[in-house]
């Protein structure tokens, strides 16, 4: 089994906010994101959020540190944090968030810059994280064990933070999370557990919906 190793000295975080939109002016009429905060990063992903500042659409664009805008990975959504995936070990990246009003057009961005960790060698993270069955009150979930033998299955109401759900420990690459609401949207990650030398990186995101009444 290969191991991970965390440099925690490669994890430095910068935020800072930015004027910049596309004609350098304030939009009066659409208010612009505030307290962006970049919340959690690994060796290739980051999890971040944000207030909404009164709108309910946003839209925020991501690049290495110094990318012209315009030129970067953009996202739509209407959610108020995000997880950005496949980025590159050790490497500063820069973030811009602005709210989408739309015929009343785009606020100024708002941006913040993070830096993600060194990865010295793997614990190798779960892959094809996926539904097997779902009931009112339960959940099944199998995924690929990339030659591991534990894991953590992590869930929680949908846009809650990567390590502050509720953890489950498994040996064996399935499980069946219980005791759950009806009619409830969970967001479910699972990671490996290397014992002494800490956890993989988090699988991608299964965003699930219980059964109804």
């Amino acid at each position: 089994m290969k191991k991970l190793l965390w440099l925690a000295v490669a994890c430095a975080f910068l935020f800072g906010c930015s004027n910049d939109d596309d004609s350098n002016s304030t939009n009066n009429n659409c208010s612009k994101a505030e307290n962006l905060s970049i919340d959690q990063v690994n060796s290739t992903s980051a999890f971040f959020s944000w207030d909404t500042g009164g709108e309910s659409a946003f839209e925020f664009e991501y690049g290495p540190n110094g990318f012209t805008l315009g030129s970067g990975q953009k996202v739509q959504t209407s959610q108020t944090e995000f997880l950005i995936e496949n980025l590159e070990p050790s490497t500063t990246y820069e973030v811009f968030l602005r709210s989408n009003c739309g015929s009343d057009g785009f606020s100024d961005y708002v941006s913040a810059l993070f830096q993600t960790l060194e990865t010295v060698e793997l614990c190798n993270r779960p892959t094809n994280l996926a539904l097997v069955t779902v009931s009112d009150t339960t959940i099944e979930l199998t995924w690929d064990e990339n030659n591991e033998t534990a894991w953590q299955v992590e869930f929680g109401n949908i846009g809650y933070i990567p390590g502050s759900g509720t953890p489950q420990a498994t040996t064996v690459p399935n499980y069946e999370i219980t005791g759950l609401l009806p009619g409830m949207t969970y967001e479910i990650y699972v990671r490996a557990d290397c014992g002494t030398n800490g956890f993989s990186e988090y699988s991608q995101q299964l965003v699930v919906t219980t059964d109804g009444n």
